[in-house]
């Protein structure tokens, strides 16, 4: 089909634009849809298509406000209010998602993916009561009860009565069900059990789910996304950094950074107390959470890459500049919780030399237990084998040994079992080293409006607690494959 040069009919060219989306050829779609938007501008349908394919390219920011147009001038069309909620959840905008999830089940009341996705920005946004209910709800339709019960187990396993239990014992043992869906079910159930006391069967439940998550990742088709593939991959990964960040490369490289003192970095493994963290110094009137990004990655790699050329002042100025696209207002200071930067403790020390980098530590046993009990929503492929959980934490502490080496006092260690045993005290002392003005806010972090995207959302909207200190002591004797990786940090009662 020949481009239409000179169309004056709206049809012709909705009719033109839609052949051409269909064939994948969008920018032959979008330049229809332009033209159609030019000829009658009160016709909302090809702002709606722009829309979409923004959507496809990634261009969601583009995309959110060609919605609003939509949404805006006709607040009853059920399609743009979904995909305006999925796109601000996209760009972490969760109260926008949230407001635009509402309208969109307003209009569409038995629509349960729209209802799943308000639940979810609703525990983002630390609203457990409107989730809960929201879950509940769900919970009463068969076609997705089962779905909706592992999703309430994750947000509170006290959620889980004795009419739930047994539907998620069913699923997890059923073999007719999804690969997917007795994942959940075990996580889910393991997490239920072990509410009740239940240890052993619980671990029970727990080595089921990763042993089907694990062997879901290893037959992907995608050799080097395999975690065994993936972990060879880390392995290099942080045997480069201390090659090639040592002190001769750090002392030769210094100064050239920015004077920026706005970042505050968090790193660490996961489940090792890193968002709660990130609340306390988020609830500080000048601290911004950002919760994680990949810029640092992008820009670790334009430095590190053979034959790049990119100065570390202009990397800096790039990274802030992404953090702006993402909603830091510029002013004040800002959290970035992405982990894996423990990786990159070395370019961010080059490259913003007044920023803060807190390494989020806890007990090597209890922080590899907690990332066997969790389901990740993406990524963390090599964190469903206790056997690779504990080579994964091993790892992180040998790079983390290795920045203490290189840069003495650099990275502050704030350990999450003496947040625990004395929260004021160590509340102030994270406050006072990050350079902050003293905010009785901090304390109270867990009355702070804000997204929260990780496991944690619920349990970062209480006051610190130590019921998940000692954990593994419950099981054991079921532990000897992660006791033989960590080696002698098994014995460490400290995560310092």
């Amino acid at each position: 089909m020949g481009k239409l040069t000179e169309p004056r009919d709206v049809t012709a060219l909705l009719n033109g634009a839609a052949a051409f989306y269909a064939q994948g050829r969008l920018n032959d779609a979008a330049d229809l849809y332009r033209q159609a938007a030019a000829v009658d501008p009160k016709d909302l349908r090809p702002i709606y298509s722009l829309a979409l394919i923004d959507i496809r390219r990634g261009r969601l920011e583009d995309a959110r406000q060609q919605l609003r147009v939509v949404t805006t001038q006709d607040p009853d069309f059920y399609p743009a209010q979904q995909n305006l909620g999925a796109v601000c959840q996209n760009l972490n905008l969760w109260q926008e998602a949230a407001d635009a999830y509402h309208r969109a089940l307003r209009l569409n009341p038995a629509a349960a993916e729209t209802h799943f996705s308000l639940a979810r920005a609703l525990t983002v946004l630390g609203r457990i009561a409107e989730s809960t209910a929201c879950y509940r709800a769900l919970a009463a339709n068969p076609s997705v009860r089962l779905r909706a019960l592992t999703r309430l187990a994750m947000l509170d396993p006290a959620l889980i009565d004795e009419q739930d239990l047994p539907a998620l014992q069913r699923a997890a043992e059923d073999g007719t069900e999804t690969a997917a869906t007795r994942i959940e079910a075990c996580f889910a159930l393991g997490m239920s059990l072990e509410q009740r006391s239940a240890y052993k069967s619980a671990f029970a439940a727990f080595k089921a789910g990763n042993r089907l998550k694990h062997d879901a990742l290893m037959a992907s088709q995608d050799l080097a996304a395999r975690p065994d593939a993936l972990e060879r991959t880390h392995d290099l990964a942080a045997h480069f950094v201390m090659d090639r960040f040592d002190e001769a490369f750090l002392q030769n490289r210094s100064h050239r950074g920015s004077a920026s003192a706005a970042p505050i970095f968090i790193i660490g493994m996961p489940r090792s107390g890193s968002s709660l963290i990130e609340q306390i110094l988020s609830s500080h009137r000048d601290v911004q959470g950002m919760g994680e990004d990949a810029a640092l990655s992008m820009a670790d790699q334009s430095f590190t890459e053979p034959g790049a050329a990119a100065s570390l002042g202009d990397l800096a100025q790039t990274y802030l500049g992404s953090m702006r696209q993402r909603g830091w207002k510029g002013a004040g200071r800002f959290v970035d919780k992405t982990l894996e930067n423990h990786l990159r403790v070395g370019m961010i020390h080059l490259m913003f030399p007044k920023s803060v980098i807190i390494d989020s530590a806890r007990a090597p046993v209890d922080t590899c237990l907690s990332c066997y009990r969790q389901l990740f929503t993406e990524g963390n492929e090599t964190l469903y084998d206790l056997g690779q959980i504990g080579r994964a934490y091993v790892r992180y502490r040998r790079v983390m040994e290795h920045w203490d080496r290189v840069l003495p006092g650099r990275v502050i260690r704030v350990e999450h079992e003496k947040l625990v045993a004395d929260p004021e005290g160590q509340v102030r002392r994270l406050v006072d080293a990050c350079k902050l003005e003293w905010d009785p806010a901090c304390l109270r972090f867990y009355e702070t409006a804000g997204a929260v995207r990780t496991a944690s959302a619920a349990q970062v909207r209480l006051p610190v607690f130590s019921t998940s200190t000692g954990r593994w002591a419950r099981f054991a004797s079921e532990l000897g494959p992660l006791f033989e990786a960590l080696g002698p940090y098994a014995s460490q009662q400290n995560a310092g």
